[in-house]
């Protein structure tokens, strides 16, 4: 027992600590593969944000380059050096400005005099006109005063709106008599930026960030501002009111910095310093897009380490099951041979086959069944007629057996696979089934008797049966003929209404409504086509086709077909259902409905003295459209019949009643329901009501 245990236990051990180590193993693989996937991954990315940072770099010197020569061409302008000449604000200079403005795409442009104040600007007509203002305190205005360019973002003193200032000095005879200064705004690169997705920031020579793709963060400063700073942004007002707010930043040994901001967490920020101005451009990567990117690789690492492990460990049972074989094949042949035992000893016949059929053992009780002599070994063909191989009966079959003087008995016969090699040995199982044969034989004619009697009794029934359904086609088809002639009736109303009208028109030589009726004859004759092929009975299924459909249309094409009948009754149509109220439904159905509906609010308000006839819509969870009249009402015992076939509260010669049978299969056939309430003299209201 102790040598048994120690031999289990030992490949145990072995195995723990073949695992144990490789967890270590693992452990520090994926120390070491952080870091470099890490230094990889930011690598990558660098080279990444050096790219992205060139290419709006690039847009945003096009865009600033667009209009960099304009101040330069207006200084030499004679009319401007005429107006400030006259050193006199006037609407002439203005209006020259507005015009240039417009033209050029700009935001504003603005004339200084040699004291910075505004006699002439584009925006001469606004509330916020620069005119009389005095910009001597902006940076670009004294850069002109010295005679040269100036170059300036800052925030409108006058609008509040931020732009960038182009400043030209205007020079006549060698002396600076005032400036042309344009106005450009970036809110279309932002709104680019914005929309792309890409987070960038401009930020000037003071950190402060004053483009950006996110309002959030315009005016806030990745560094804190000196006194000096701060006190110049006072003076300039470059960035108008706006308090300078401070971005929790870190910077890395790598030239980033990490920056935290509110909802959004931490970034990666990568700069790039503009050539000509003192701007830096900078572009955002979140850290989590780093670690996701890092983590992936990672997880990969331990995926292929994973799969190396489970490889060991087959192989390794590859080995062990190798060597289980050899200790099975012992257990078989033992295995083998108690079956011999047990075979010989049953009460069942038993026939050991090969798997080429060939019999290699016939137990005593078979050698009885077949009348076989001892130690015989006939073909399993002999012995059972009609055997169609091994293969053929693994579940016990029915077969007919051949003794060896050739008189035949029933048999139960069945086979089993009884060796683990392949190809396997089999084993046929024959039972005598011959007095069981002998009682299913008596229980067989009793049966043929009661099926005989039974048989008898069901023709007697089959022929009532016949007879009663002969004159159940016969009624239904009688519905059927009228439910169609229903069906069909109104288009072909209104193909006469059509006619009758183009006959009108043709008299009349307008040829153009002539057409239009064609078109609509043209596609009632399509109605009728679809009517043909798709009507049923009332109580049938439909394709219904549903799809959302306006519902103000199938009003429109109901009023059209009924438009004679309204005008010959003389019937106040109101509609009060919104362009735009749609439904689950089907449009043609849906007008079939409506045709219904109104054609019989027509009827019921013929005998009141002012007729009219409302339809309206409404939404609630679902879409309700209800059609109303103010004529002669139901009486309370005609409601609950009224969606019956074939009933009708008018004369005999007046109508079928098929058309609210109808309409009420078709709006069950769309999944909604159609209700009625009603007064005897106060009229009738009729509700659809349709899925939205």
């Amino acid at each position: 027992m102790a040598n048994w245990q120690q031999k289990t236990l030992h490949p145990n051990i072995k195995m723990i600590a073949f695992l144990v180590i490789s967890f270590f193993v693992l452990i520090g693989l994926l120390l070491f593969a952080n870091k470099q996937f890490y230094a990889l991954e930011m690598a990558s990315i660098q080279e990444k944000a050096s790219q992205r940072l060139s290419v709006y770099q690039n847009a945003l010197q096009a865009s600033i380059q667009r209009f960099e020569y304009l101040p330069a061409v207006l200084a030499n302008d004679p009319r401007i050096q005429k107006a400030l000449l006259s050193a006199s604000a006037d609407t002439t200079t203005s209006s020259l400005l507005s015009n240039i403005n417009n033209r050029s795409g700009a935001d504003e442009i603005f004339v200084l005099d040699s004291a910075g104040t505004t006699i002439g600007a584009s925006n001469y007509l606004t509330k916020t006109s620069f005119v009389g203002q005095n910009y001597s305190f902006r940076p670009y205005y004294q850069s002109a005063a010295k005679g040269e360019q100036g170059f300036y973002f800052a925030v409108g003193a006058t609008t509040g709106k931020a732009g960038l200032f182009f400043a030209e000095p205007v020079i006549v005879d060698l002396e600076i008599i005032g400036s042309v200064v344009v106005k450009i705004n970036f809110d279309a690169l932002e709104a680019n930026w914005s929309q792309s997705g890409e987070k960038i920031w401009i930020s000037d020579e003071r950190d402060i960030i004053f483009l950006s793709y996110d309002s959030r963060w315009l005016y806030q400063g990745l560094r804190p501002l000196s006194l000096q700073e701060s006190q110049h942004l006072v003076e300039t007002k470059q960035y108008g009111d706006h308090e300078i707010g401070i971005l929790e930043s870190q910077q890395r040994n790598d030239g980033t910095a990490i920056v935290s901001l509110p909802l959004t967490g931490n970034q990666v920020l990568f700069r790039q310093q503009m050539p000509g101005v003192n701007w830096h451009i900078n572009w955002l990567y979140a850290t989590q897009q780093i670690e996701t990117a890092v983590a992936r690789s990672v997880y990969s690492i331990v995926f292929a380490y994973l799969i190396l492990i489970i490889a060991i460990l087959w192989i390794r049972e590859r080995v062990k099951n190798a060597q289980s074989q050899a200790k099975l094949a012992t257990l078989i042949a033992q295995r083998e041979s108690h079956q011999r035992a047990i075979i010989e000893g049953t009460d069942a016949g038993l026939i050991n086959l090969t798997h080429d059929g060939k019999t290699t053992f016939v137990n005593p009780q078979a050698q009885r069944l077949f009348r076989l002599k001892t130690n015989a070994l006939p073909d399993i063909k002999q012995l059972i007629k009609g055997w169609r191989g091994v293969h053929a009966s693994l579940e016990a079959i029915d077969a007919t057996g051949i003794r060896s003087d050739g008189s035949t008995f029933p048999i139960l016969v069945s086979s089993s696979a009884i060796g683990l090699s392949d190809p396997s040995d089999y084993l046929i199982t024959i039972h005598d089934v011959s007095e069981l044969k002998q009682a299913q034989y008596e229980l067989v004619k009793n049966n043929d008797e009661l099926e005989q009697r039974v048989h008898d009794r069901t023709n007697e029934l089959r022929a009532a049966e016949k007879e009663l359904n002969h004159s159940q086609r016969l009624a239904s088809l009688g519905r059927m003929s009228s439910a169609i002639a229903h069906e069909i009736n109104q288009p072909i109303t209104a193909l006469s209404s059509y006619a009758a009208s183009s006959e009108l028109l043709i008299q009349r030589n307008q040829p153009e409504k002539v057409l239009s009726n064609l078109k609509k004859i043209s596609g009632l004759i399509d109605r009728l086509s679809y009517i043909s092929r798709q009507l049923r009975m009332v109580s049938g299924k439909r394709n219904t086709g549903l799809s959302n459909i306006k519902l103000l249309p199938a009003i429109h094409y109901a009023q059209d077909v009924l438009a004679s009948k309204l005008a010959q009754a003389k019937v106040d149509l109101v509609i009060n259902v919104d362009e735009q109220f749609c439904a689950r439904g089907n449009s043609m159905m849906l007008e079939q409905v409506l045709v219904n509906l109104l054609s019989n609010a027509i009827d019921a308000v013929a005998k009141v003295n002012h007729p009219q006839i409302t339809i309206k819509g409404s939404y609630s969870d679902s879409v309700l459209l209800v059609v109303e009249d103010n004529g002669i009402g139901l009486s309370q015992e005609e409601l609950p019949h009224i969606f019956e076939p074939f009933y009708s509260a008018k004369q005999i010669d007046e109508g079928l009643g098929l058309g609210l049978a109808i309409s009420y299969s078709l709006v069950s056939d769309m999944g909604g329901q159609l209700t009625v309430d009603s007064q005897v003299e106060s009229g009738t209201q009729f509700t659809i009501k349709l899925t939205r």
